[in-house]
């Protein structure tokens, strides 16, 4: 009994419980995987589980849906360090907010994607020639128009 327990114990230190062998992969996830093949047991056990996610997802796209994903992933490659991290943190800000604050900039973002490219453009060169001042007054008046609304809907 001793020694069962032992045996158990040293498997349980030799490698992590969740830990997911290459062997365990199905094909077509080896096959979306195969770059991390050569390191995937000195991988964490959390990135193995994510990255096997990914690939079993990956295969259930549609081909115009892998295009899409695959170009995302190369604009993402080709960012700074910097900007991954402004765009993680703004992702942060973004997940932190309540439901109806994150509804509300979805529906936001949606009438701006409808918008004709040209005043998308010209939307966006007005923002960025802003001075920093400029753009929190904006921002401010933004809030104010939101409390606003909020006021007028409670009466």
């Amino acid at each position: 009994m001793k020694t069962t327990i032992l045996i158990i114990f040293n498997c349980l230190l030799i490698s992590p419980v969740w830990a997911l062998e290459w062997d365990a992969l199905n094909k077509q996830q080896k096959q979306v995987l195969q770059p991390f093949k050569d390191n995937w047991s000195s991988l964490a056990e959390q990135q193995q589980q994510k990255l096997a996610k990914g690939a079993a997802r990956w295969h259930q796209l549609t081909p115009q849906q892998r295009k899409r994903a695959a170009n995302r992933l190369k604009n993402w490659q080709s960012l700074s360090p910097q900007q991954r991290d402004k765009i993680r943190n703004r992702y942060q800000a973004f997940k932190n907010l309540p439901p109806q604050r994150r509804a509300h900039l979805r529906k936001l973002h949606q009438r701006f994607k409808q918008l004709p490219a040209e005043k998308r453009q010209q939307l966006k060169r007005q923002y960025q020639q802003m001075s920093p001042a400029e753009k929190r007054r904006f921002k401010q008046r933004q809030l104010q128009k939101r409390k606003n609304q909020k006021r007028q809907r409670r009466q």
